[in-house]
């Protein structure tokens, strides 16, 4: 009965959301008349300090859960936008405190490239990510005489996974700005919603050497369709606090060669994630805070649940310039 109780609250609770959402959505696009204000002619940089916790968890029924982690928590990323054009570089600096144990956690390293595009009211996103080396972030649970601060975590240094991808989606209320929320070219100055269907598709290669001359390679090709709906609240007109939340569903083919030996699988795969942004904006200096969870599971044909979730909070604060003469005619 409990269980069902909860069951029963959570449904309800989707469905109030999703009825919120939808009248909200209506209205507004009864609304033709909402302002949004175009900085695209703005040459804008920025930077986000951001932390995160991006772990993989295998949850086998033999042998609990082990949690996988890079020692990269704090990241930069430098953002660039100026007409359609919308570039960010991530890395992780080992001086950032978070980043400097690796002794105890031994190295990682993180890169990401992203290219955000909104033609009329698709929005096109793709990157490539890299990151090498993690350790077991539950060591205590299969070394007993684990001392944390003090022992070593267990490590796998050589491990490592490349990921191409990105989204396309699209925009169904034509009076809600997402590219104010994403990278901060536009401005909306009345309160309204959308809900965003996308398609996203990634490809992924894992890659660990074992050591004692074994190696181990993964090729993961995603694909899911996915639903998500994002709210401007415009608190006042320099001011806004931005939820969503998005969940998705597709299959992940998989192809895992360990020694010479070649496995093939295909997966069901649940996809989700969720967020809050806080926003500052005026004509020339924009800052804010977001945090948000997005995360995936499915289960492998030994009944082990596999989960990747990232928790990510950062700090974003930019400058918009006259574009130079130059960059004016180039473009």
């Amino acid at each position: 009965m409990r269980n069902y109780n909860l069951h029963a609250l959570r449904v309800s609770f989707i469905l109030i959301f999703c009825s919120i959402a939808f009248q909200t959505q209506v209205h507004a696009q009864e609304n033709d008349s909402i302002p949004i204000i175009s900085y695209v002619d703005k040459l804008a940089y920025s930077i986000d300090i951001s932390t995160d916790i991006d772990e993989f968890i295998v949850n086998r029924p033999d042998a609990g859960n082990f949690r996988l982690i890079g020692n990269n928590e704090v990241k930069l990323t430098l953002r660039m936008n100026y007409k359609f054009l919308n570039l960010s570089y991530g890395f992780s600096p080992e001086f950032l405190p978070g980043n400097d144990d690796d002794d105890l956690k031994g190295s990682s390293s993180f890169r990401e490239y992203k290219i955000n595009l909104f033609p009329a009211r698709f929005v096109q996103n793709l990157f490539f990510r890299r990151m090498k080396g993690f350790y077991g972030e539950n060591t205590e649970d299969f070394l007993p005489l684990f001392e944390e601060g003090s022992d070593p975590y267990l490590q796998f240094p050589d491990l490592k996974t490349i990921v191409w991808g990105g989204y396309t989606g699209y925009v169904l209320n034509k009076n809600f700005s997402l590219r104010s929320l994403l990278n901060r070219q536009e401005w909306q100055l009345e309160s309204s919603g959308s809900f965003v269907p996308a398609l996203r598709y990634d490809f992924t290669k894992l890659t660990n050497d074992f050591g004692f001359g074994s190696y181990g390679k993964e090729d993961q090709v995603d694909l899911r369709a996915d639903l998500g709906y994002y709210y401007n609240w415009v608190v006042s007109p320099k001011v806004n606090i931005a939820p969503y939340i998005r969940a998705g569903i597709g299959p992940k083919i998989s192809k895992y060669t360990l020694d010479g030996v070649v496995d093939k699988n295909t997966y069901f795969v649940t996809d989700y994630g969720g967020g809050l942004q806080l926003g500052y904006n005026t004509d020339k200096l924009f800052l804010g805070f977001r945090g948000n969870f997005r995360g995936y599971t499915y289960k492998d044909e030994d009944d082990s649940k596999i989960s990747n979730n990232l928790w990510h909070g950062l700090f974003y604060i930019g400058y918009r310039f006259e574009a130079p003469e130059k960059l004016k005619k180039l473009f």
